[in-house]
C-alpha cells in the first residue's frame, strides 16, 4: 500500500479524535502534509483528499474537536462562502489554516475577519508548513460562539422549558456544539427536563475560573451527548454562597471560546443573586425577555427590555411570549401586549401541555411534530440564521389536490 492510499480515509475506519486534521485538494500536498504529521510526531492526526464539504461532514462525526484545521480551497470558486460555512460548523477553538492557489492580499484580510488563523500559498513544504502550524505565540482568538441570555419576567412562563429545549434542538438537529448554563445555585430546572443530576459544577467553576480549560471543563461540565454539555448546582436552600465579582463573566468568555452556543438560563434581576444575571448579560449578543400573557407580565416587559439592553456590548433583545397555562378571557391579548410594552413578539409559543409535560417527565426531546417542537425549531433556525424552507407540493399532486 502506498503513503498516498493510507491518506485516504477507510470507508469502515471511524476517527473519533483527531487533533490535526487536513483536507487537500490534491495528492501532492496531501504527501507534504503527511511528512509534516510525521516529523512533528502528532500521535492523533487525519490527512485526507477533500474539499470543505467532507472537512464539515468529518468535524461532525468527531467526538472532541481538533486542535487545528487545515483546509484547501485552490479549487473552489467561491472560498469565501464555503469558508464561511466551515466557520459555522466548527467550533470556536479551532485554529483554522486555510491552503490556496494564489497569493491574493484582498482574500487574505477577508479570511482573516472569518477568523482564519492564516493563509498559505502552494506549492507546500515541510518548512512552510513548521513555520506557519508550528506558531508557539498566543493570538487573540478571532471566532467566538454566541451568547443567549434567556430571561423571565416571573416564575413560571418557562423560561427554562425553552432554554433546554432549543439546546437540545441546536445540538442533536442543527449539530453545534452548545453549553447550558443554569445560574440558579440553589437547584434550578435544566437538569430536571434533561434527566440528569447536578454536580455542583457551577459553583466549582465560580472559584477557580482560572483553571478553566479544555481538560477542567470536561470534568466539571455534564455531558448529556458529545455536543450537550450542562453546568449547574444545587446548593442546599440555607446555604450561602460568596460571589467574586467578574467571575460569572470570566466564566462565559471562556466557554464561549469552545461552544457554539452558550445559553443561559439566568433569574429574574433582584433575586438572590442576580449579579450573576448582571454578569451574563454583559458577555450576551442575544437576550430574549420570555413573557406569558398575564398583567404582571405585561407590567415588567418594558423594565426588562430596559435593564437587558442597557449594555456597552448591546445585545439584541427579542420578546417571546410563551403560553404555559390555557389561553382564557382573562389573559392579555398578544397584540395589546405588544402595543403597551411598545416592543414586538419575536415569536409565539404554543401552549401544549401533553407533548411539554411527557418530554419532562421521560426526560426526552419534545416531538418534532409537537406545535412546541415545531416552535422550538423556528426559534433555533432564526438564531441560526438558517431559514426553514415551506413545504412546496409537487405538479401532480397540487392537481389532485385541487380535483379532491
Amino acid at each position: 500500500m502506498s503513503m498516498l492510499d493510507m491518506l485516504r480515509p477507510s470507508a469502515g475506519k471511524q476517527t473519533s479524535h483527531a487533533e490535526f486534521v487536513a483536507f487537500l485538494a490534491d495528492d501532492e500536498s496531501a504527501a507534504i502534509v503527511q511528512r509534516y504529521v510525521a516529523q512533528r510526531m502528532l500521535p492523533h492526526a487525519h490527512v485526507a483528499r477533500g474539499n470543505v464539504d467532507q472537512a464539515i461532514e468529518f468535524l461532525q462525526k468527531l467526538e472532541r474537536a481538533p486542535l487545528q484545521l487545515l483546509i484547501d480551497v485552490s479549487g473552489s470558486d467561491t472560498p469565501l462562502s464555503e469558508l464561511a460555512r466551515l466557520a459555522d460548523a466548527c467550533e470556536p477553538s479551532v485554529e483554522v489554516y486555510v491552503v490556496g492557489g494564489k497569493n491574493d492580499v484582498g482574500l487574505y484580510r477577508s479570511l482573516l475577519q472569518l477568523g482564519v488563523r492564516d493563509y498559505l500559498v502552494k506549492p507546500l513544504t515541510v518548512d512552510l508548513l513548521m513555520r506557519m502550524l508550528g506558531k508557539s505565540e498566543p493570538l487573540q482568538q478571532a471566532r467566538t460562539g454566541k451568547v443567549i441570555t434567556l430571561l423571565g419576567t416571573r416564575g413560571g412562563v418557562g423560561v427554562s422549558t425553552i432554554a433546554t429545549h432549543l439546546g437540545r434542538y441546536l445540538a442533536n438537529v442543527s449539530q453545534r456544539r452548545v453549553a447550558l448554563v443554569d445560574l440558579n445555585l440553589h437547584g434550578g430546572t435544566v437538569n430536571i427536563l434533561l434527566g440528569l443530576d447536578s454536580n455542583n459544577g457551577l459553583t466549582d467553576v465560580l472559584q477557580n475560573v482560572q483553571r478553566l480549560d479544555t481538560q477542567y471543563m470536561e470534568r466539571t461540565l455534564v455531558a448529556h451527548s458529545s455536543r450537550l454539555f450542562v453546568l449547574s448546582a444545587e446548593l442546599d436552600f440555607e446555604q450561602a454562597f460568596p460571589l467574586r465579582a467578574g467571575a460569572a463573566a470570566e466564566l462565559i468568555n471562556v466557554l464561549k471560546q469552545h461552544f457554539h452556543y452558550v445559553l443561559v438560563d439566568a433569574p429574574p434581576p433582584g433575586l438572590c443573586h442576580g449579579e450573576l444575571t448582571e454578569e451574563a448579560l454583559t458577555q450576551s449578543k442575544v437576550v430574549y425577555v420570555v413573557a406569558d400573557r398575564s398583567v404582571h407580565s405585561a407590567r415588567n416587559i418594558a423594565r426588562l427590555v430596559r435593564y437587558a439592553g442597557n449594555r456597552e456590548n448591546e445585545p439584541v433583545v427579542s420578546l417571546l411570549l410563551n403560553q404555559p397555562a390555557p389561553v382564557s378571557a382573562a389573559h392579555v391579548a398578544s397584540a395589546d401586549l405588544a402595543d403597551a410594552c411598545r416592543r414586538a413578539v419575536l415569536q409565539e409559543l404554543p401552549y401544549d401541555a401533553l407533548s411539554v409535560a411527557t418530554a419532562e417527565n421521560l426526560g426526552e426531546a419534545l416531538a418534532a411534530k409537537s406545535t412546541f417542537g415545531l416552535a422550538i425549531a423556528r426559534l433555533a433556525d432564526d438564531l441560526s440564521g438558517t431559514a426553514q424552507k415551506p413545504q412546496v407540493l409537487s405538479r401532480w399532486r397540487q392537481l389532485l389536490k385541487r380535483g379532491g
